[in-house]
């Protein structure tokens, strides 16, 4: 894509100071999507923008100021076809991060990179407008909920404890004795109700990983009537949506890109964020630092200085 040469300018926007090392990042990550949208495209498969990546779209055009990150989603028969297909139609040298396949602790969706590494290869930069750094578009799929109530809170449980086990194993060197218990005893909990057992090897964490799969999607090709995206509705079971709410969309402007949205976005923002429209900052520590910030920390750490 061409951006303008203001574009690159440091501003303060909504009273952030958002620095150009930032917006080469920003533009980079529009890089990205645009090659993720074409690859979906190209399968005739359907997304839409969703979380912040939504609110910006609606809100500011654009990324909201104080994140970096993309995030898209994708009906669950969409998702499986393109999680198995994306190889095929991404750009050479894009990275594809499935915790069902391999081990990624904490994702618990598709990642599309730009790159597997740091990369100052003049070409790369040139494309992705000097920014070298690992860019990520996250995908959700989105799945039926089943109109059983119990049901839903069964399959939102088992979600929930499969997290947690994943959780405590990311910090394991620091996790304390109760830690420890809590884990073996939610392991035991999930091959007693799952009937099927997790060895503590290698495979877990993807054997863990798959199962969650397995239970997002159990109401796949089902008529419910309410879909969601269950990273957020195994804790809020508010956090559902009519059916075909994400398959009716309208295109807008993100940052200068045409990307889709539901048409619907009010109902679906309502119920993610509530009152929308105010821009409010998010303080929790998953956005502390943008991607780029804690990319340059960790790079500098090791001796390179961008």
């Amino acid at each position: 894509m061409d951006f303008p040469y203001e574009f690159f300018k440091a501003e303060i926007r909504n009273g952030t100071l958002i620095s150009e090392t930032t917006k080469k990042a920003w533009a980079a990550s529009v890089e990205t999507l645009e090659e993720v949208v074409k690859a979906i495209e190209a399968r005739n498969l359907r997304y839409c923008a969703v979380y912040g990546t939504l609110l910006g779209a609606v809100r500011h055009k654009g990324f909201i100021p104080w994140d970096d990150d993309i995030d898209i989603a994708m009906p669950r028969s969409d998702y499986d076809i393109f999680r198995k297909s994306c190889f095929d139609v991404l750009p050479e040298g894009y990275n594809v991060l499935d915790p069902s396949v391999e081990e990624v602790r904490g994702l618990d969706m598709l990642r599309i990179c730009n790159s597997a590494s740091l990369c100052d290869d003049p070409e790369f930069l040139r494309k992705y407008h000097g920014c070298p750094y690992i860019i990520g578009i996250d995908i959700y799929p989105i799945d039926n909920v089943p109109d059983d109530e119990e049901m839903d809170a069964g399959i939102c449980d088992a979600l929930k404890l499969i997290a947690r086990v994943i959780t405590i194993d990311m910090d394991i060197e620091t996790a304390t004795e109760d830690d420890i218990l809590e884990r073996s005893e939610i392991l035991d909990v999930l091959e007693k109700n799952l009937h099927r057992k997790f060895p503590e090897d290698d495979m877990i964490h993807i054997n863990l990983m798959q199962e969650y799969d397995r239970l997002s999607s159990a109401y796949k090709g089902k008529k419910t009537r309410n879909v969601t995206i269950y990273r957020n509705h195994r804790f809020s079971k508010k956090h559902i949506f009519p059916r075909g709410i994400f398959t009716d969309c309208i295109e807008t402007s993100f940052e200068g890109m045409t990307i889709k949205i539901p048409r619907d976005y009010d109902a679906v923002l309502k119920t993610m964020f509530g009152n929308y429209i105010v821009p409010k900052q998010w303080t929790g520590v998953a956005h502390e630092y943008g991607f780029e910030q804690m990319q340059r920390i960790v790079f500098e750490e090791l001796g390179y200085l961008m």
